[in-house]
């Protein structure tokens, strides 16, 4: 049986994925449950936006289900605004009813979905669907059971007592610098080295305690053990993941850009970088078709630096998640394709040294012999530009959970 639950937590606490360790402890689970992150964008999202799925090993269909939906009304924050849990059962999947929950995992995890959408699509597949408050969650949950892992990656979260949450979370900073400095890049996002932080600890009233990504399940686990932490835990799981793979964007032209899309367009530079109230720094590109804003903004650091030094006609492309109003694309990184050349003009040399100005369109006069040329014999020099072609990213403390880091890219 496949199950998928998504939209337990709330901005306040809980955790979908808590609720998913405590299935896979009283289920028998094929291989990892999943922990899929669907659209960063939308306005209906807790922290994380992160649904769950599990495929699951049973002889009572009836009693797993009993399992599932009571650890969820026992642990979500049915209470709690903007939390509507779901919860979605498949008994199995043909091939055609797959593909058709593949497309729909595609969507969600790039645009906005309708909930009528997802009731469509649970009756299409033979799917049973359970709705908490308004049951939103069952868009997610749906998505995590189809989505399609082309690239996956991994993630250790560990949990914490009741007893701590709320609490400072307390581990040796210095062993999670150690552990980074011994798994980099097989694990990543660890720390950001522009500040210091440390990013596997959230913040926060819910149960995690820490969560480690990595390329495989054996290197989380090994960073876990190299980690020295100083409170007791609960237990911990590890997760198959779309975290880290771009998996929410597309390509697509300024003229199809929708609110919350999550895209991929190629452009030039038709206004250049400013620096706006609070740090941020803002640009637009045009692909033909249209002009769009694009926005580094101050949480990003020197990657603004970057944004800066960009030029109207430079030819670029940017990855990123659109608003409210379509109207400007939050930069996640940005791939410099060609710089505009540019150009001055300087005297030109005779008898070994630089001649100068005879005066206003009177050319040029030599220091040494007074040779004059004429004001044409200027010569045209190639001013060096302060960037190069290639990849750039936002810091790991603003990167989003979807967003593939650029080490990860070259691999």
């Amino acid at each position: 049986m496949l199950i998928g639950v998504d939209d337990t937590d709330s901005l306040n606490g809980g955790c979908t994925t808590y609720i998913a360790a405590l299935l896979c402890r009283e289920l028998s689970v094929n291989g990892y449950p999943r922990l899929i992150r669907l659209n960063p964008n939308i306005p209906f999202k807790t922290r994380g936006n992160g649904a769950i799925a599990l495929d699951v090993k049973t002889d009572d269909l009836n009693e797993t289900k009993e399992i599932v939906l009571r650890c969820v009304e026992r642990y979500a924050h049915m209470n709690e605004d903007g939390t509507n849990p779901g919860v979605v059962f498949i008994k199995k999947l043909d091939r055609k009813n797959w593909r058709i929950l593949n497309e729909f995992y595609k969507r969600a995890v790039s645009e906005i979905i309708d909930i009528c959408d997802a009731e469509k699509i649970s009756t299409i597949v033979e799917a049973e669907i359970y709705k908490f408050n308004n049951g939103r969650g069952i868009i997610g949950a749906l998505a995590a059971i189809g989505a399609e892992l082309r690239d996956r990656t991994y993630e250790l979260i560990a949990y914490r007592l009741k007893e701590n949450y709320g609490k400072e979370r307390r581990i040796s900073e210095e062993s999670v610098f150690e552990m980074n400095s011994l798994l980099y890049p097989e694990t990543f996002d660890n720390i950001d080295l522009e500040t210091g932080q440390i990013l596997i600890t959230p913040h926060g009233y819910d149960p995690v305690f820490c969560g480690i990504r990595g390329e495989t399940p054996e290197v989380v686990k090994r960073a876990w053990n190299l980690l020295e932490v100083k409170e007791e835990i609960e237990g911990i799981q590890i997760f198959e993941t779309n975290q880290a793979t771009d998996d929410h964007l597309r390509e697509k032209k300024i003229s199809d850009l929708k609110p919350y899309d999550s895209v991929i367009i190629e452009g030039r530079i038709t206004r250049d970088p400013r620096t706006i109230a609070g740090g941020h720094v803002i640009f637009a590109i045009s692909d033909g078709t249209g002009e769009v804003a694009c926005a580094a903004y101050e949480p990003t650091g020197n990657f603004r630096d970057v944004i800066r030094k960009l030029k109207l006609g430079d030819l670029v492309r940017v990855f990123g998640g659109i608003g409210k109003y379509a109207n400007t694309i939050n930069l996640e990184k940005i791939q410099i394709l060609r710089l505009r050349r540019e150009f001055k003009m300087e005297a030109p040399i005779h008898c070994g040294r630089r001649m100068t100005s005879a005066g206003k369109g009177k050319g040029f006069k030599c220091r040494k012999c007074s040779e004059r040329l004429p004001e044409d014999s200027a010569i045209k020099v190639e001013i060096p530009r302060e960037l190069k072609p290639g990849f750039y990213e936002v810091p790991p403390r603003a990167r989003r959970h979807l967003s593939k880091p650029l080490i990860r890219m070259t691999k």
